[in-house]
């Protein structure tokens, strides 16, 4: 009998191995926005100035708020660029990267400036966002390093002689419910470093869970009455979602 109840022991032991093996080893499938699918005019990036509210790439929904004021147009959110131009400092120049290329070869980018959302849209077994490539903008990376009329030059006396910083804050979304962040760091002049970004780096954002969006907003030692003086843009490629390829 105890023989008999080893081996029931045993055999339940190896069922619960089983079942687990499955489950770890469960098929998935990834897939990269990647923004080569963006059209661009001849000016070489696309910033909503035809009032469409947003652009598509792969899996994204990337929102566009324009303002036309009179002969100006203003944006926030996302726009979509091949602009590499390193050298011309200022705002004439906000849809360059200051990496001088997109990211592993590409051509095209996206910048997000201010609030900025993308809807994740999915059939299926979808999974979750695994990470996002990131780095300045030729116009934030300049004005941090130069300065402009608002921003002072990032040192490691300002903040209070605490070092200067500005990051990137992304909130990941199931429905109304957030589901975590991940904050990237583009300038740290904090506890010795003299870090401001200008190669794309690879940011992990597995932790945010199972989402449908992501919202990026910004945050900087350089303020004045609450508001960021430096300019508050990121540039992104090759977003990274993962897939099931079961139920």
């Amino acid at each position: 009998m105890k023989m008999k109840k080893n081996n029931l022991f045993f055999a339940a032991i190896m069922l619960i191995c089983v079942l687990t093996s499955c489950q770890s080893e469960k098929k998935t499938s990834t897939t990269l926005i990647d923004f080569e699918d963006v059209t661009l005019n001849s000016t070489g990036y696309w910033n909503g100035s035809d009032q469409s509210g947003f652009f598509n790439s792969a899996n994204g929904i990337f929102i566009n708020k324009g303002d036309q004021s009179g002969e100006a147009f203003y944006w926030r959110g996302f726009s979509c660029s091949s602009k590499t131009d390193i050298i011309t400092q200022g705002y004439t120049n906000q849809y360059s990267v200051m990496a001088g290329k997109a990211a592993l070869g590409s051509s095209q980018f996206a910048l997000a400036y201010d609030t900025a959302t993308v809807n994740i849209t999915y059939t299926n077994h979808y999974n979750r966002v695994k990470s996002v490539m990131l780095t300045n903008s030729t116009y934030s990376y300049l004005a941090m390093v130069n300065g402009t009329d608002y921003s002072h030059v990032f040192s490691a006396a300002g903040d209070n002689g605490k070092g200067d910083w500005f990051k990137v804050i992304i909130k990941g979304f199931m429905g109304n419910n957030e589901t975590g962040r991940v904050q990237y760091y583009l300038a740290d002049f904090r506890n010795g470093k003299t870090f401001i970004s200008k190669e794309w780096e690879k940011v992990d954002l597995s932790s945010l869970g199972q989402v449908d969006r992501l919202v990026f907003t910004f945050d900087s030692s350089d303020k004045s009455y609450g508001y960021i003086n430096n300019p508050t843009y990121v540039c992104m490629d090759n977003i990274e979602l993962e897939f099931s390829l079961e139920d």
